[in-house]
């Protein structure tokens, strides 16, 4: 054997490797680069995702694309040809693509252009899964957006752009938004989006979280999102409750729209919760519960005996409603109206008609101040004389016979006039009434405890 000829069991020449270079090459394998690409192996893509990437290989038919995950990406070259067949790109280029098939093998497409056959087969899944799509508004076009989804055309009516009706759609043109997709154009080969139906799911997200604290007696700032003749829609941190028109103001409303429009700001108490036949809650707001109620302290303005100017607010059949102070309406029954018998309170009075009146009792606990202008009238009537006739035959001397002229046919004395003076109100004796007596002493003691 040669000096030169190497031992067979030499262990520096032995082709198993040794115990260090086997840990080594573990270490190297487990080491920080190692460790990224395994975080970057679990990343979930989705259909419509926008990723950012490095072209590392050019094929004819496809170009990889290493944008971080466990493997690379794949997309077609011809999306980067220019019409002499010539490329755009290069390897090193980073490009920023969407995402149109998400599995073991991720398909990507540039955002200028793309396959749509393979981007449409993906938004056929995210159709059928109801999973919302990124989109990159291109433009306004006659009934709504353009967009550009994962490499294929869409379309989103100008009434799926917001949750309401949407004043300016060139606002979004340039922004990418999501979407999801409601219907799919085979023929065209575009898709049909829906922005709202996103914004829908979220607020029900939110009007889920806002209700489970929610409680009768909690106060909330809340935005007008709707009015009706019933009332107004307040949404209240994504979340929808109706203030019946009777609970906006204190003052009576004909509409809502009298006192409110869509879009102010207001705050509102919760009064119930209650379940709809639906299913779905539904929320009683009041507006008028979180300001200052116009009856307290309402003895110190108004008492019996006061006399008051207000106006006509509403006929009932059983009286009128006069509003003496925003907020407070007295009631004038209709016995009360005038001095002779009515049938009803609109052959007197009419709606925004400015009357005089006097107050005959203020009940604070119930609301109600009752008021008078038949014993205002009463009190305020000058006596008049009238005429009227005597049946007494007149008699002369303790004849029974006088001038021919003075006689009828059958020798009867016709009667004769007599003057004497008696009220306007000929059913009642002279002078004026208990009720007049008693309310003029109590209008006289207001007077006096006002001078002082």
């Amino acid at each position: 054997m040669n000096e030169n000829t190497p031992v067979p069991n030499d262990p520096e020449l032995d082709e198993t490797p040794s115990e260090d270079f086997a840990k080594a090459l573990q270490a190297y394998e487990s080491g920080p680069q190692s460790a990224a690409a395994a975080s970057d192996a679990t990343r979930d893509l989705s259909v419509g995702d926008k990723v950012r990437g490095r072209v590392i290989s050019i094929g004819d038919a496809h170009l990889l694309v290493d944008y971080g995950g466990r493997s690379e990406g794949i997309a077609e070259v011809r999306a980067w040809r220019n019409d002499d067949g010539t490329l755009r790109v290069s390897v090193g280029d980073e490009l920023e693509l969407f995402v149109v098939e998400a599995g073991e093998q991720v398909t990507l497409a540039s955002s200028i252009r793309a396959d749509s056959h393979a981007a449409l087969a993906s938004l056929r899944d995210a159709h059928a899964a109801r999973v919302p799509v990124t989109g990159r508004v291109t433009a306004v076009n006659t009934g709504g957006l353009a967009v550009e989804v994962g490499g294929a055309r869409g379309f989103c009516p100008v009434s799926q752009i917001e949750s309401g009706f949407c004043q300016d759609p060139s606002v979004y043109v340039g922004r990418s938004l999501e979407f999801l997709v409601t219907g799919i154009e085979e023929g065209r080969g575009s898709v049909v989006l829906s922005r709202r139906a996103v914004l829908r799911r979220v607020e029900e997200e939110q009007a889920q979280q806002a209700l489970s604290t929610l409680k009768p007696g909690d106060e909330r700032d809340g935005v007008v999102a709707r009015l009706e003749p019933f009332g107004a829609f307040i949404n209240i941190g994504g979340l929808d409750g109706l203030a019946h028109v009777s609970e906006i103001s204190h003052t009576r409303l004909s509409h809502p729209g009298d006192l409110l429009k869509a879009g102010d700001k207001v705050r509102v108490k919760v009064l119930r919760i209650e379940q709809g036949k639906d299913g779905r809650p539904r929320v009683a707001l009041s507006l008028k519960a979180t300001a200052p109620d116009p009856w307290t302290g309402i003895a110190s303005q108004f008492a019996p005996g006061q006399r008051v100017t207000g106006t006509v607010a509403r006929l009932a059949d059983f009286g009128a409603f006069v509003t003496l102070a925003p907020g407070i309406d007295g009631l004038v029954h209709v016995s009360q109206v005038a001095l002779h018998r009515i049938q009803h309170v609109k052959d007197v009075l009419v709606v925004g008609q400015v009357i005089e009146a006097a107050i005959l009792a203020v009940e604070p606990e119930k609301k109600r101040i009752s008021l008078s202008m038949r014993e205002l009238l009463a009190a305020d009537m000058p006596p008049t004389e009238v005429r009227v006739s005597s049946s007494r035959p007149e008699r002369s001397g303790g004849s029974n016979r006088g001038p021919r002229n003075d006689r009828g046919d059958r020798g009867e004395r016709r009667p004769r006039e007599e003057k004497f003076e008696m009220p306007v109100r000929p059913a009642e004796p002279e002078g004026p009434t208990t009720m007049a007596l008693a309310l003029r002493k109590a209008m006289e003691a207001a007077a006096q405890k006002k001078a002082r």
